[in-house]
């Protein structure tokens, strides 16, 4: 194999690879804000009705419960747990979306000779598609037929 077709090879699996894992990561910084978010109200309606609910009338227990809920919704830990479950579930989400390109990126990176220029083509046919499809609408179906 030339060194042209190397560099291509090489060039276009790297390419591919960055498209993938760019993307799979800003999957996981969104989905990490969201599950932050659904795990911090989660725990807020916990704290709120473990609180704010009493079954005396008293003041000392109403100041105790004030209290407590504004330290409990102080806490960070329950929205940064959630953030990280929710980054690791967008970040497999994202991989298992690219999977393909991933595959063929690597292909085209770690092997020499016609492997090589076969994981290159898999990557510039699923660029191709990708542009058909998201950008032309090629094969989608129209959803208001």
């Amino acid at each position: 194999m030339n060194i042209a077709s190397k560099i291509v090879c090489r060039t276009v699996g790297a390419a591919g690879m960055y498209m993938a894992l760019s993307d799979s990561c800003k999957i996981a910084k969104q989905y990490s804000a969201i599950g932050g978010e659904h795990a911090q109200e989660g725990y807020l309606e916990k704290a709120y009705y473990k609180t704010r609910t009493t079954d005396k009338v008293s003041y000392t227990q109403k100041n105790i419960g004030e209290k407590a809920f504004e330290m409990r919704t102080k806490n960070p830990l329950p929205s940064i747990f959630g953030g990280i479950e929710g980054g690791f579930k967008g970040l497999m989400y994202g991989l298992g979306n690219y999977l393909p390109a991933i595959i063929f990126s690597t292909i085209a990176l770690v092997s020499k000779k016609w492997p090589a220029k076969i994981g290159a083509l898999g990557v510039v046919a699923g660029i191709i598609y990708n542009i058909a499809r998201s950008g032309f609408g090629v094969g989608k179906r129209n959803p208001m037929l």
